[in-house]
């Protein structure tokens, strides 16, 4: 992709928009970012877009380090690292051409994940299981979030908040690492990468205030409705 302005300009929004409804229902960003980053051009997923994301993850696992549940938090680390891999040989194996289908794929499974809530208790044998397959939808499509938030969703808080962030950031590090040695994350993937963090900025500034004023009900449907059609849209394009 050319950093053209118009499409930093689709980007920034596309980024902004979804931490805005992020802090307004719950669901994570990459649900509306990556589909809508997806429709704008494949180069922006899956690293530019986990690279601009640890500007976030990072602040946020700094400001909420006191309340993270250490509880399991080996074993989702454990499951993060072999999902990472399992992801990494998906998409050696993966034609280009088919990149924006899977994309697709995984993007309806996570929103439909999202809708169900399935009440997940918080075992030794969930959280490597949920690592799995959070490394795996992570590595590969960038939305690994959704699974992660179903197994601490009975969480408090400000330890939900902290040690999700924790993870994203300590995932998208290796996530970052096996892209490189795969020969898919490169310096040209850092500079589109950049080009993402300001919209992670711009959306973390306003989402306290927006949420205040956004309906959770309407803009739950809106983040499901926007992910889900840009998923359809995604495979439509990829079939055409």
């Amino acid at each position: 992709m050319e950093p053209s302005i118009a499409n930093v300009a689709a980007s920034t929004l596309a980024i902004t928009t979804g931490a805005v409804l992020q802090a307004s229902t719950g669901l994570g960003a990459g649900l509306v970012v990556v589909p809508l980053l997806a429709l704008i051009s494949l180069d922006l997923v899956p690293g530019p877009v986990i690279f601009a994301s640890m500007a976030l993850s990072s602040v946020m696992a700094y400001a909420g380090r006191r309340h993270i549940a250490w509880t399991h938090l080996d074993k989702v680390v454990w499951g993060l690292g072999a999902g990472m891999f399992v992801g990494i040989l998906g998409l050696s194996l993966l034609p280009p051409s088919r990149i924006g289908l899977v994309l697709g794929a995984l993007i309806l499974i996570a929103a439909v994940v999202s809708v169900l809530g399935v009440a997940v208790r918080l075992t030794s044998r969930s959280a490597l299981v949920a690592g799995l397959l959070s490394g795996f939808m992570g590595t590969v499509a960038a939305i690994g979030a959704p699974v992660l938030a179903l197994l601490y969703q009975h969480e408090e808080p400000n330890a939900l908040r902290g040690t999700l962030a924790l993870l994203y950031l300590v995932s998208s590090i290796g996530m970052l690492v096996l892209l490189h040695a795969a020969g898919r994350f490169t310096w040209h993937d850092v500079m589109l990468g950049g080009y993402l963090i300001p919209g992670f900025v711009i959306g973390y500034l306003l989402s306290g205030p927006v949420a205040r004023v956004l309906d959770r009900g309407y803009s739950r449907m809106a983040v499901l409705a926007i992910s889900s059609i840009s998923g359809l849209a995604l495979i439509l394009k990829s079939l055409s």
